[in-house]
């Protein structure tokens, strides 16, 4: 299981599609072009309908709306959820390769 890094201790990076920047959690989506770009969970699911995205906010217990958990919030319902000692109780899109954070690809800037 990778480390979870703090909210602090995160890259500031722009979200393509609303274009805040800051340190919450993104989806990474490799580009045709080789290229990476990084989706906020909430708006992944706005502007592409991700449902990796969407069982993920599901299974911290918030949703894409404005009301949803955010930035240090979200990133703390992720703790909770994905460290929890007994593997059999972390949601099951916390098991699957989609929803675990990759290490980059050679060349991949982190």
């Amino acid at each position: 299981m990778p480390e979870i890094e703090s909210y602090d201790s995160r890259p500031e990076r722009p979200c393509l599609a609303c274009g805040q920047r800051d340190r919450a959690p993104r989806d990474q989506v490799t580009l045709q072009d080789g290229n990476v770009a990084y989706y906020h969970w909430d708006c992944h699911v706005q502007v592409a309908d991700c449902q990796v995205c969407k069982a993920t906010l599901d299974a911290l217990g918030t949703h894409d709306g404005n009301d949803g958990l955010k930035n240090e919030k979200l990133v703390e319902a992720y703790h909770k959820k994905v460290t929890n000692a007994e593997e059999n109780k972390r949601p099951e899109i916390f098991t699957t390769r989609e929803a675990i954070p990759q290490p980059p690809t050679a060349g991949q800037q982190q």
